[in-house]
Formats: structure tokens, sequence, C-alpha cells
């Protein structure tokens, strides 16, 4: 028997969604956030001249038709407490080593690679392989020189900041809530330098749109929606705009051209699964802007159920092809997930040990 292998902790509700989605087709997932570091269970990798070869006692002979590296995490070992920190990173050494040998499961299908995965998730990395292979992207800079944002933003009038992660704090002594994320300045916009020079920020040219387009890519098929203001318009950052009377969300095709492009980008990134970012200027041109290697992809069933992508996740996992149809399944949904009772189970699961992120962003 032949099942996935899903790495992510029991409050994902991703995870969750697909385990539940796979057990209606009569398979069990195997799901754990790590190896397990447990008494009782063991693993061993062999190499030699005859080759490399990995067993782990809990699959009890199950082949692994794909694994999933959702929301890795580092095993957490059972043993004295003089010894958990050295055996905390001998097991999260032995974790990584094993998961970046893409035989370990023999041909399994790895959803991402773990090398290809930490790649990916670097942006400069991103725009790099996009201006290779012609892409266009908005014109960047990385900086700590507030002058060099300040020639940047003369250059082109309005510029889009970034970080390379979003980050919260909280006001000490008012409680008040910063973020710093996106954000959009112009030649009014203040510049402290001693502020730019506290670490490195991502700038942008700031693309005039008419709306952004999330592409969620699974395997060989690509769903592309459509997100902006009812009335026609963008928003500087869609996300966190869901709640906004004005949004809309709608399946649109991608000219052959552009998913031609992005194919390509996701094999030269050794990609299986990404959230692709676009931005679509007034000329109905397309600029890269991101792709996120771990994203999140249900809403886009919710905001557009012709898009079935659980239901083509699911085929992937199942099948470990990654023109997997979903044609032959049996019928899954978001909607028959909300009413499931293993949402049910994940909202008690959450309300008991509430998650260190949130359960649904949009990223």
């Amino acid at each position: 028997m032949r099942r996935p292998l899903i790495l992510a902790p029991s409050s994902d509700p991703h995870a969750c969604a697909l385990a539940w989605a796979i057990r209606q087709q009569g398979v069990e997932p195997f799901w754990t956030p790590s190896l397990r570091a447990q008494r009782g269970v063991h693993y061993s990798v062999r190499t030699g001249g005859e080759g490399t070869s990995f067993s782990d006692s809990l699959l009890a002979g199950d082949g692994i038709s794909a694994v999933w590296n959702r929301r890795m995490q580092d095993p957490v070992p059972d043993c004295a407490d003089e010894d958990r920190n050295f055996a905390t990173w001998e097991w999260k050494l032995f974790q990584r080593n094993v998961f970046s040998l893409e035989s370990a499961y023999g041909d399994a299908l790895w959803v991402n690679g773990l090398a290809a995965s930490q790649r990916a998730e670097l942006k400069l990395v991103q725009l790099d392989t996009c201006r290779r292979l012609g892409i266009p992207f908005p014109e960047t800079l990385v900086t700590t020189d507030a002058t060099e944002v300040a020639a940047f933003i003369r250059r082109w009038g309005r510029v889009v900041f970034k970080s390379f992660l979003v980050h919260q704090w909280e006001e000490r002594i008012s409680g008040r809530m910063h973020a710093v994320g996106v954000s959009l300045l112009d030649g009014d916009s203040e510049l402290p330098a001693e502020a730019i020079a506290v670490c490195p920020g991502i700038y942008q040219r700031y693309i005039e749109k008419c709306h952004d387009v999330r592409v969620t890519v699974i395997g060989d098929h690509l769903f592309a929606v459509s997100l902006g203001k009812g009335a026609g318009g963008a928003y500087v950052d869609w996300r966190g705009q869901s709640k906004d009377p004005a949004f809309r969300a709608e399946a649109i095709f991608l000219p052959s051209s552009v998913k031609e492009k992005l194919r390509v980008l996701m094999r030269e990134l050794g990609l299986v699964f990404g959230c692709i970012d676009l931005a679509v200027d007034r000329q109905g041109d397309f600029h890269f802007l991101e792709v996120n290697q771990a994203g999140q992809f249900l809403f886009v069933e919710d905001m557009v159920p012709e898009h079935p992508v659980l239901g083509s996740m699911t085929a992937l996992l199942l099948s470990g092809r990654s023109d997997a149809p979903i044609g032959e399944l049996k019928p899954v949904s978001m909607k028959a997930f909300w009413q499931s009772d293993a949402y049910a189970a994940l909202r008690d699961r959450v309300e008991t040990r509430p998650p260190e992120r949130h359960l649904f962003t949009l990223e």
C-alpha cells in the first residue's frame, strides 16, 4: 500500500483538510510534524556501494506516494534534560540529512524537496531567476541606505516597501500593535536614515495595477484568480482586504505565454507546488511579484468554488504524479470539509492548545 506523508503539526488547517480529503478516498495518510524521536521508533540509513536506503519502523512496510513538506518541524527527543541540547541537535541534523535525500522514500514525489524549498524561499533568488528567464518584474532595490531609497523614489515616483518577513510588535506602555509588511512610498514620505539603516529593506517600483493575480500551481495544474476591487482597481496589498465589501475574486484564464513562463520558473526553482503573485498593469501586462513555495491555497476554493484546488492537491499526493487527474477521486470540496467532523476536531485542538501562528492567513 502507498500513502502520502504529510509533514505538518496537528494545528495546521491545510494539513487537516488534505488528511480529511485523502481519507475520503479510503487511504489513511501518515501525518506527523517530524521524525518521531521517541522510544520504540527506529530509523536507519544504510549507504555504500550498492546504494542508499532508509527504513522507518512506523511505516510497517507501507510505501510513500508523496511527501508533502507543508510545515515540517524539528523532532523533540524523549531523553533526560541533561542530554536534551545534544540530542535535539543530533535529531535536527539527522532529519535534515534524511529529508535532503529525495530517494529516502523511494520514488515518492516531494512537494517540495527540502533543498529546493529552502532556496525558493529566498526572494532575491526568485527575482534573479526571473531576470535570467526574461520574466518581467518590478525594478528592485534592497538597501540600508536612505540616500539610495530617495534616489529610487525620485526615479520612479512611487515605490513599494516590503520586509523580508512580516513582523508585528506591541508598544510596552500603550499596548498599541504595529506591523512591518507592505507600504507605499512617494516623494512626500519621510525617510529616516537611522531607521532605514537598522536592517535591509526591499523597495520595488510600484506597478500601476488594474488588479492582482494569484496563481496556485499544483503539479501541472495552474489555478488563476483575479483579486481586486469590484469597481475596477487594485489594492497596494490585497492580503488583509478580503473583508472589504468591494473585494472581488474571480477565476481567470492566463495567456498561454504567461502560463509557459510560470511553468519554466517552477521547473527552474525545482518546485512542484507554489503560490505565485502577479500584478497586471493598465496595459494588461503581467509582472512577477513573488512565489511562496508553502503558501496558503485553500482560500482560493472558498473564494472561487469552480477551482478544485483541494481535489487537485489530493490527487497529487495520492498518486505521486504531477499530472494527476482529479476525475477518478470521490468528490471532495472545502464546503464539505468545513461541515466535517475533522474540522470540528481541528477547532477543538486549537482551542485547547493555540498554534504559534494564525490558522488562516493569506500568504
